[in-house]
């Protein structure tokens, strides 16, 4: 049995009204293990044959190479800033997400709309204003968090960058306490999305337990729809 395509504007009209695969969001904090969690379930999924792709927010290493540049152009507003990585994702929803998931794939989405909308609020942009920008998005069927606390998170990330970002970071404070406190907003606006998705949070230090224990899950959703289609 396919399933609809849901988009967070329920009118969004897309070329494609089911799929047949499965659309993972992995969202969750900025340093918290998103790219880590997406490539290992991968792995995972495609040990027990299944076709899984790793997806992120840019279409492609030129896309990411011009964000990293132009990200902190002061002459890019907030706003401007938001709608640059909406367009990115849209053109990333239509000719990556959306094919993948018609041809049967599991798609995981290190980043789907939840984590644009919860960064986008948290620095100060209006919520329904943010909601319209990402009309289009597709709601995940279900999402996985990797398990972080803003410090552990922030830890995690000075570990990999010589420097914070200081657009992870509320202004007015020192970076890492700036850090900390931007990504305490995040995880409020996140714990209110919950609701929206099923969702479970996974713990990374946990080894591979945690991975193992909802790949049943993941081959149940999949399984139970190639069994009644």
């Amino acid at each position: 049995m396919s399933t609809p395509v849901h988009t967070l504007e329920p009118s969004w009209p897309h070329p494609k009204s089911y799929y047949d695969g499965l659309y993972i969001g992995i969202d969750g904090l900025d340093g918290s293990g998103r790219s880590t969690l997406a490539l290992s379930i991968q792995t995972l999924l495609q040990s027990e044959g299944y076709p899984a792709v790793v997806v992120t927010p840019f279409p492609n290493l030129k896309t990411q190479k011009f964000i990293a540049q132009v990200k902190h152009d002061r002459r890019l507003e907030m706003k401007s800033r938001h709608l640059l990585y909406a367009s990115l994702f849209a053109i990333v929803t239509e000719h990556i997400i959306l094919p993948h998931l018609t041809a049967g794939y599991v798609v995981l989405s290190d980043r789907s709309w939840i984590s644009l909308y919860a960064r986008a609020v948290a620095q100060g942009l209006n919520d329904q204003w943010v909601r319209t920008t990402l009309g289009f998005a597709l709601i995940p069927d279900i999402v996985l968090e990797p398990q972080a606390d803003p410090l552990s998170a922030a830890r995690r990330k000075l570990m990999v960058t010589d420097a914070l970002d200081p657009l992870e970071s509320v202004s007015d404070r020192e970076r890492l306490d700036g850090f900390i406190a931007f990504q305490r907003r995040v995880r409020d606006i996140l714990d209110q999305v919950k609701a929206v998705v099923p969702w479970h949070t996974l713990d990374l230090a946990d080894g591979s337990n945690s991975l193992q224990a909802i790949l049943p899950l993941l081959i149940s959703k999949m399984e139970g729809r190639e069994v009644s289609s």
